[in-house]
């Protein structure tokens, strides 16, 4: 198996996973009670459960996106090639469309389905470019001061506090709002809203890339030292005092 394969299938994998937690408990929650806010809790919490679990275990694989907007985010400051980026973005569709029709089966569900639950509503687009861009500022911040260790924590703490303070749930990744297209979960949305949802992630991932770029400009000094290694940053930094 060749090294972008292996990395490929880290990323369908992981986000398959995400995505049967997601959907999985989208079902499970509605099954079990009929108060809306504890659905919404039981979502938010197999959510950030399953998003830290997979970003612990393949994120030494691959890098741990399940995410085009993260994996294009990446692409932007140069730390993927382009043939990493089309492989990454094919395999995180593929993951997502599979978690979702995983998840489907497990709860006697039709294994595809059109979602008809719309999400429509600038606020609800807003909540989507707010959710995006903070998601992007958070990982490539960790990353540009080597904290990228503390992104199975960080990254999910995010994404559970914006379930819970955005209008829209925070999607926040294109791959899930294509998967939740295939659903007639809570947690799905129908196919003109998640167009609408994912134009709304892209702008709110370019806002956050040029927020990490405002902020990290000139650091030490030094343009570019976020996209060294760690022991090329030590030496440069050595050198320059």
């Amino acid at each position: 198996m060749t090294h972008l394969l292996r990395k490929s299938l880290s990323e369908f994998l992981g986000t398959a996973i995400l995505l049967v937690a997601v959907v999985g408990s989208s079902f499970m929650g509605s099954f079990l009670t009929q108060d809306a806010l504890l659905g919404l809790f039981v979502n938010a919490f197999a959510t950030v459960l399953a998003l830290g679990c997979v970003i612990f275990v393949f994120g030494a694989i691959s890098g741990g996106y399940f995410n085009p907007v993260v994996t294009f985010a990446e692409f932007v400051v140069k730390r993927l090639e382009i043939d990493e980026l089309i492989a990454f973005i094919i395999a995180q569709l593929a993951g997502a469309f599979a978690g979702v029709v995983l998840a489907n089966y497990m709860f006697k569900q039709h294994l595809v389905t059109h979602s008809t639950i719309a999400h429509k509503g600038m606020n609800l687009y807003v909540a989507e470019v707010l959710a995006t861009a903070g998601l992007i500022i958070i990982l490539q911040l960790l990353i540009h001061q080597y904290n990228d260790h503390l992104a199975p924590i960080a990254i999910p703490a995010w994404i559970g506090g914006a379930y819970l303070f955005t209008a829209s749930t925070s999607f926040a990744n294109p791959a899930a709002v294509f998967g939740r297209m295939w659903t007639n979960a809570g947690a799905g949305i129908d196919v003109k809203s998640g167009l609408a949802f994912v134009g709304a992630e892209v702008l709110g991932a370019m806002i956050g890339i040029g927020i990490v770029a405002i902020l990290t400009a000139g650091d030490d000094d030094l343009d570019g030292l976020s996209y060294l290694t760690e022991e090329e940053y030590v030496e440069v930094t050595d050198h320059s005092i």
